[in-house]
């Protein structure tokens, strides 16, 4: 089986790091969570994709029912191992750096391409978060009895708001207000150990993304946005996160559903923070027939952002 460079994921990442815009999804491929290094679960399902840059392995699961594949085709992308013990993969083939392995469970199609750069990814991720939290905020976060009270600046668009873990998780119900339905919300949360009581429905008329900048661990219980954790890992059980989620490692029975993914914005005062060494690129070549597919869908792609923009 021959290894072919990752193109097309890397390009769309690039893509996604323009002065100002956050697109998370470019980066992760449409992915419904993102891991940098292992993704581990049981009892549960993902809805959407898994890309991880480490092993999978996961039991009783299903994954990718609702059809959301990543990078146009992939229900699960893995740098390393796919293991699998009673359950299903659906709608796609899968990548694996490592070994494939299913028991009681049916053998999904495997792709030999890998169409994501892992390091790259991960390295854009950190620099989003990070410049993110850079970004001076618009509005603010207050205690109202029991509530945390979300008030933005009345201008829509986007409104920024600094906010520390503890205090949210000290509120079991959310009340905005300045809002406009629609409109991206983004909350930069400092401190190690992230989460939430839940009470977040109101939440579900807007773009919104939690910016765990910080965090070592984020339970997912109960969120309704995509969080950006990439330091953290994800934990918690018996619950439902409604979003994307970008995380380091993922430790939990969480059901991911396939809603409320985080759409692109342009984010005035952001720049990204670039920390890291410079990633070396992949050394290997691709075959002549995939790379001009690779090739077609990249054009198509940055052919629609134009168009957008």
């Amino acid at each position: 089986m021959i290894k072919l460079v990752v193109f097309l994921g890397a390009a769309l990442a690039s893509m996604g790091t323009q002065a100002g815009v956050i697109d998370l999804g470019a980066i992760m491929g449409g992915a419904n969570v993102y891991t940098a290094r292992d993704f581990t679960a049981k009892e549960s399902d993902v809805e959407g994709a898994i890309v991880s840059g480490g092993n999978v392995t996961i039991q009783s699961y299903a994954v990718n029912l609702k059809d959301k594949a990543a990078y146009a085709g992939y229900s699960i992308v893995a740098g390393g191992n796919i293991s699998l013990k009673s359950g299903s993969i659906h709608h796609g083939p899968v990548y694996a750096g490592g070994s494939v392995t299913m028991e009681s469970a049916a053998t999904p199609p495997r792709s030999s391409v890998n169409p994501v750069d892992f390091a790259a990814a991960t390295k854009q991720f950190k620099d989003i978060a990070a410049g993110l939290s850079l970004v001076e905020a618009t509005g603010s976060v207050e205690r109202e009895y029991s509530a945390n009270k979300v008030i933005g600046s009345g201008k829509g668009a986007v409104d920024i708001f600094d906010v520390t873990a503890d205090f949210l998780k000290g509120g079991n119900n959310w009340v905005l207000e300045g809002l406009t339905k629609g409109q991206t919300l983004i909350f930069n949360i400092s401190g190690k150990h992230g989460g939430f009581v839940g009470g977040m429905q109101p939440l579900a008329d807007y773009n919104v993304l939690f910016n765990f900048f910080e965090a070592d661990t984020v339970s997912m219980k109960g969120i309704l946005g995509t969080v950006l954790a990439p330091g953290a890992t994800a934990v918690g059980a018996d619950d439902v996160v409604n979003g994307q989620v970008i995380v380091d490692t993922w430790d939990s029975k969480i059901q991911v559903n396939a809603a409320n993914y985080f759409q692109a914005v342009d984010v005035p005062g952001f720049e990204l923070v670039k920390d890291n060494p410079p990633v070396e690129p992949p050394a290997e070549v691709p075959e002549p027939g995939t790379l001009a597919l690779m090739m077609a869908g990249l054009v198509g792609a940055i052919a629609m952002r134009r168009r957008r923009t």
